[in-house]
């Protein structure tokens, strides 16, 4: 056997190793760069799918449990309104209103907040709804900002690693080459 066979160990081992040095970099220069836009658009309807499925804005706030939560501060702004202010600012109505007849105000006042509260509500959050795009933004984002550029560092070291890889993948076939070689002859 000559010396020339075992020149196959370091050229299958560089073999290997160029392969997944260009691999790697064609990966991280040219096709990573190529996918930031689809991914930034998958990004961006799965970002605005998690916002109509997790968050669920309108049923939150239309939660009868909520309105009874801000009805003391409700009911106490009412009193505030009807006992004090609408004194100081029409006396003369003042004078002609009893305690009888601020309750009674006070009270229709409360059912029809009751009653306004959930619509106003869901009114309010269909118009952030409409003017939020978490779909939008996320795409946006991911554009100005693009992954590939995020992720270039932290992939520096898992691309070193395949290299790595690859120079002991290229030893491993030319031992097996260098056997192989061994007992043709």
């Amino acid at each position: 056997m000559s010396y020339w066979v075992f020149l196959v160990l370091p050229v299958s081992a560089l073999t290997c190793w160029l392969i997944h040095f260009i691999a790697g970099n064609y990966f991280l220069n040219r096709y990573l760069p190529r996918q930031d836009g689809p991914l930034a658009e998958r990004a961006g309807r799965w970002a605005g799918a998690l916002m109509e499925q997790s968050f669920n804005i309108e049923q939150k706030i239309s939660d009868p449990g909520l309105i009874e939560k801000a009805m003391p501060s409700i009911e106490k702004h009412i009193d505030d309104f009807l006992n004090v202010k609408l004194k100081e600012e029409i006396p003369m109505l003042g004078m002609f209103i009893g305690n009888k007849t601020t309750d009674k105000i006070r009270e229709v006042f409360i059912d029809q907040l009751k009653l306004l509260f959930p619509q106003v509500m869901l009114q309010i959050t269909a118009n952030l709804k409409n003017e939020l795009h978490p779909e939008q933004i996320v795409t946006s984002q991911l554009k100005r900002h693009p992954l590939s550029a995020m992720v270039k560092d932290d992939i520096a070291v898992k691309l070193r690693q395949y290299r790595n890889a690859g120079l002991l993948y290229g030893l491993i076939i030319g031992l097996i080459n260098l056997v192989l070689f061994y007992f043709i002859r």
